[in-house]
């Protein structure tokens, strides 16, 4: 899936945690995520570890951690919340 909004550098400046701000950060709005990656980044912020990501999508804990660093690495995040905040603020998923 391509997901259009205003696109923002994806290297933001450093928040006092040393990640990027979550303005720039959302330059998730400009990711392409897979369709599977999306059901991922969906469970995810339904709170589901990765075990329990696979058994709802009929896959391995690791193919679904697998998918969940995908969907961080696309994101720019360094946690699954912070990719679920992330995604939320950027129109990517709506829970």
């Amino acid at each position: 899936r391509v997901y259009d909004s205003e696109l923002v550098p994806a290297e933001g400046p450093a928040d006092s945690r040393g990640g990027t701000d979550l303005a720039s950060a959302a330059a998730a709005a400009g990711v392409e995520l897979t369709d599977r990656e999306h059901e991922v980044l969906v469970l995810m912020g339904q709170g589901l570890s990765n075990r329990e990501i696979g058994l709802e999508l009929e896959i391995s804990a690791n193919t679904a951690k697998f998918h969940v660093k995908a969907v961080l690495d696309k994101l720019g995040a360094q946690t699954r919340t912070e990719a679920v905040v992330l995604a939320l603020r950027a129109g990517l998923l709506d829970l």
